[in-house]
């Protein structure tokens, strides 16, 4: 099998970057330097996220870096840095001035603030300016993922002469990848847009104010982008136009743009949901076990904190612990289930919000309410009579007593009924009630939810066993 049916087998850069890592460690660095320029982009991607931070180091001395010209906003912010401190910035100022805009944007974005105004310095005036204007926007806004870099004519414009520019300015690679043609009136506010295969065909003598249609929707350069993207979603938009406060046209968040912050945005929300407070950017391949660790030390300590309140409420019922010890056995094992459905509830509210279905009104709240009522009765049902089969098993066969199996059985099926309806209208109402306060629901993570429904769990369970316990021994 030939290096490159390997590395489509093993994937991108697989077989690759065995070769280039054999080849540095053999001190063979120019040759491993040649073999890294011929990659595809890709393979090149693969090649660099695989090498660690010496070897990539080594490699970059000795590399023109064309290879990862098309993937370099896709770099983790360490391995661009990387290569600013290797090739120097007048090195990476030729790459930037091949990249369309918005990924030079991107990739600035990766830097320090020194490199990042070193290189601005440098670039055109004309770039400069449009890259600046972009930069002041916030990372996470509209403005930071759109280009300007698309066509826009005057609405009086005739057909004729604005394809004449069209052409021109398209050969000169002036636009970055578009699929319609931008109007505006005398206000330079967004007028209409027309795609380019129809925009082509019109009569030339036409006036470009008869031949436009008004856009399905615009967004505003300081939403989210993440409201851009759900509106290219809900549309079915390949660019989604973008506007200031006042109607001006800016420039466009276009369809690999909406890509990507769908990924990003999936990304940072399943982190958050596993319980990072800070979502983790770029590669985990790439990215130091320190930094990992800094990553997850503050929910985890967060946790414990939250722990030690179910540690608290067990240590208060001791005594009821005392008097029937297999209570202890039961637990862990309503605490999960408890955990679970919480974790379940709170995941399907999320993506039910991420996809529009459920808004933050009063309407969709009592239906969710509704429904969560519904299903935690069917699934307390289901449950009930397996969790009184097992614990009335467990008890009886270590304490040989048919009342005491049949008061502990009914203790967990009570507590079990209480923390499924707890649990689960938890994990359904708190991504709600966050994103009503203006906080990121999907911070609402599935570790906050379990913990959550441990201490309801544990409350329930041992104030039921303790009230039952005390009428039986009365």
């Amino acid at each position: 099998m030939s290096m490159g049916a390997e590395g489509d087998a093993e994937g991108p850069g697989e077989a690759y970057y065995t070769k280039i890592k054999e080849l540095i460690e053999a001190g063979g660095i120019e040759e491993a330097a040649r073999l890294f320029d011929s990659l595809d982009p890709p393979s090149a991607y693969a090649v660099t996220l695989r090498l660690s931070s010496d070897e990539r180091y080594r490699l970059f001395a000795k590399t023109s870096l064309g290879s990862l010209a098309e993937v370099l906003a896709r770099l983790p912010d360490e391995v661009v840095y990387e290569i600013v401190i290797v090739k120097g910035v007048d090195e990476v100022l030729k790459i930037l001035l091949s990249l369309p805009l918005d990924e030079i944007v991107d990739v600035l974005e990766k830097l320090p603030p020194r490199y990042r105004a070193k290189l601005v310095e440098l670039m055109p005036r004309e770039l400069s300016d449009e890259v600046s204007r972009i930069l002041r926007y916030p990372p996470e806004s509209v403005g930071s993922v759109m280009t300007p870099q698309v066509p826009v004519f005057n609405w009086n414009t005739k057909v004729g002469d604005a394809i004449s520019v069209y052409v021109s300015r398209d050969k000169l690679g002036l636009y970055d990848r578009h699929h319609y043609i931008y109007v505006v009136n005398d206000e330079g506010k967004l007028f209409g847009w027309i795609d380019v295969k129809t925009f082509l065909t019109k009569p030339k003598d036409a006036t470009l104010k008869a031949c436009v249609q008004k856009p399905p929707a615009v967004v505003e350069v300081t939403r989210d982008r993440e409201h851009a993207a759900k509106l290219a979603v809900d549309y079915d938009l390949l660019e989604v136009p973008v506007v200031d406060h006042g109607g001006r046209f800016l420039g466009a968040v276009t369809l690999d743009d909406i890509l990507d912050v769908l990924v990003n945005e999936y990304s940072e929300d399943l982190l958050k949901f596993g319980g990072f407070i800070e979502a983790v950017r770029g590669s985990y391949i790439a990215l130091s076990p320190l930094k990992l660790t800094l990553r997850r030390v503050p929910m985890l300590l967060y946790l414990y904190a939250m722990n030690a309140i179910t540690g608290s409420i067990v240590a208060s019922f001791t005594s009821t612990i005392e008097r029937l010890a297999v209570l202890a056995a039961f637990l862990p094992m309503l605490a999960d289930n408890s955990g679970n459905i919480g974790a379940q509830a709170s995941t399907l509210i999320l993506r039910s919000m991420a996809l529009g279905e459920v808004r933050l009104s009063r309407i969709d709240a009592f239906r969710v309410l509704l429904k969560e009522l519904v299903v935690s009765s069917l699934m307390a049902f289901i449950l009930g009579p397996m969790a009184f089969a097992i614990a009335f098993g467990v008890v009886w066969f270590t304490t040989a007593s048919v009342a005491t199996a049949l008061r502990v059985s009914l203790v967990v099926v009570i507590a079990l009924i209480a923390s499924c309806y707890v649990s689960d209208l938890v994990g359904a109402f708190l991504p709600m009630l966050l994103a009503r306060l203006s906080v990121d629901p999907a911070v609402a993570s599935a570790p906050l939810i379990t913990t959550i429904g441990d201490i309801a769990a544990a409350t329930v369970y041992f104030w039921v066993a303790a009230g039952l316990l005390f009428a039986a021994s009365a």
